[in-house]
């Protein structure tokens, strides 16, 4: 399967496939060896690359996985290529109702839109705290803010409706 990934205005095109026990990657000319292994409460991994162990944090929200490994945190923008073929088709038709939940239990650290307020693709909507990461929720294509559901300082669970946009 590919994937199509963006880091900080990056692109790359990885191509996963399985190879006895473990996986590799394949990035143009390149290839790495993986083993991936799930590490206690589902969110924590332990990753071999070519025979050198990260243990790496990973919260994937649609195509926005946000990594810790290394000390850091980074932002990754990650598609398959059946998600890049039905988003492009979809970037055709025009916009509705659109909804921004929560993609796991925590709090509400800040919420940077107010109803009537036009988001851009990208701008960051609400700042969501779980397991000690603050997480900022995405506008998924510009549009205006039709309601905000949460506040402050609130607690949600996964899955809760945050805004509705159009």
């Amino acid at each position: 399967m590919k994937y199509i990934t963006k880091l900080g205005g990056e692109e790359r095109e990885f191509t996963i496939e399985r190879h006895g026990d473990g996986l590799r990657a394949r990035c143009g000319e390149t290839v790495y060896a993986l083993d991936l292994a799930l590490v206690g409460d589902g969110a924590t991994f332990s990753l071999l690359v070519d025979g050198r162990s990260y243990d790496v944090v990973a919260d994937v929200q649609r195509e926005q996985v946000l990594l810790q490994m290394l000390g850091e945190r980074f932002v990754v923008h990650v598609e398959d290529e059946r998600e890049r073929a039905a988003h492009a088709v979809a970037g055709h038709k025009q916009g509705g109702k659109r909804e921004l939940r929560a993609s796991m239990p925590g709090i509400v650290v800040d919420v940077k839109v107010e109803q009537g307020s036009e988001v851009a693709e990208g701008q960051t909507l609400v700042v969501l705290e779980a397991m000690k990461m603050q997480n900022p929720l995405t506008a998924e294509t510009a549009g205006k803010v039709t309601r905000v559901l949460c506040k402050k300082g609130e607690a949600v669970a996964a899955g809760a409706l945050l805004l509705e946009l159009e």
